[in-house]
C-alpha cells in the first residue's frame, strides 16, 4: 500500500521532468566513423547550438543536420536505426517531443533489437504521459538487455503507479535499489510502501 508520492522521475538519457531523461541520462548508439558517429557524438553531449567542424571540409553543420546526414547516408540499419535514436536524443534534449517520439519510433521499426530506442521511446512516452504505452517500451528494453537497468526499473516503477499497479511498482523500485546500492532515490520511494504478509 502506498503512504504518498514524490513526483520526480528518472530518465537515463533523456532530458525531461523525469528522474533521469532523455539526452543528457539518455542512452546513444555509437558507431565507426562517419556521420553516424558525429551524430551520437552531438546526441551524447554538445550544446545545441554548437556546430561540429566536419573533417576535410571548412562547413560548419548543426548537430540535428549531422544526425539526418548520418541517416540519409547509412550504409546499414543499425547505423540508421542508431542515428534515428540520436537524433531523437538531440530532439527530446531541445523539447521537441514529438518529433523525438517519431525519431525513436522510426529506429524501433528499422531495428526492433536495439533496446536503447526502445528505452527512449518509453522515456518519451512517460513525458507524454502515455503510461501503459511506456511500460511495454520498458519491458521491451529490458527483455533486450539495455544498460542502465536500475533508471529503466525506476521508471517502468513509476509508469506502473501512474497505472494504479501497486505491487508491479514495487517490485520496479526495489530490483532498481538492488541494481545500484548506492541510489538513494529508489530507497526513497520504497519507504511509501507497507509490504503485508499473507
Amino acid at each position: 500500500m502506498k503512504t504518498g508520492r514524490h513526483n520526480t522521475l528518472i530518465m537515463a538519457g533523456v532530458a525531461a521532468a523525469f528522474c533521469c531523461t532523455v539526452g543528457t541520462a539518455q542512452e546513444v548508439q555509437f558507431f565507426d566513423g562517419g556521420y553516424s558517429e558525429m551524430c551520437a557524438t552531438a546526441a551524447k553531449g554538445l550544446s545545441m547550438t554548437q556546430k561540429i567542424e566536419l573533417t576535410g571540409s571548412r562547413l560548419d553543420v548543426a548537430p540535428l543536420e549531422i544526425c539526418t546526414q548520418a541517416i540519409r547516408t547509412a550504409e546499414n540499419t543499425s547505423n540508421r536505426a542508431g542515428s534515428y535514436n540520436n537524433r531523437g536524443v538531440l530532439l527530446y534534449a531541445q523539447g521537441s517531443i514529438m518529433e523525438a517520439l517519431d525519431d525513436f519510433e522510426q529506429a524501433v521499426r528499422v531495428d526492433d533489437t536495439l533496446a536503447q530506442a526502445h528505452v527512449n521511446r518509453g522515456y518519451t512516452l512517460m513525458r507524454l504521459e502515455r503510461w501503459a504505452d511506456s511500460v511495454v517500451a520498458f519491458d521491451t528494453g529490458i527483455a533486450l538487455g539495455v544498460g542502465e537497468l536500475a533508471k529503466v526499473h525506476f521508471n517502468r516503477g513509476f509508469a506502473h503507479e501512474e497505472l494504479g499497479h501497486v505491487r508491479e511498482a514495487y517490485q520496479d523500485y526495489l530490483k532498481a535499489s538492488e541494481l545500484d546500492p548506492l541510489w538513494e532515490l529508489p530507497k526513497q520511494e520504497l519507504t511509501r510502501f507497507t509490504v503485508r504478509r499473507n
